[in-house]
């Protein structure tokens, strides 16, 4: 049987601060840089995951 997995939204936050700081960036630079296919190898895993991270918050407005 599977197992719901709750997280938080500070979690949630908290992670979202992670990402971007392992990239050295701001949520606003990284959006710019993925609609404009600027990103490279794990940075699109990373928007991937911020993207999950913002729908989740209901900030999902892509």
């Amino acid at each position: 049987m599977a197992h719901a997995v709750e997280v938080t939204r500070a979690e949630l936050l908290k992670r979202r601060q992670q990402i971007l700081r392992r990239f050295d960036t701001n949520l606003e630079e990284f959006t710019e840089r993925a609609k404009s296919f600027s990103l490279v190898g794990e940075e699109w895993d990373a928007w991937d995951e911020l993207q999950n991270i913002a729908f989740l918050l209901g900030d999902d407005k892509s």
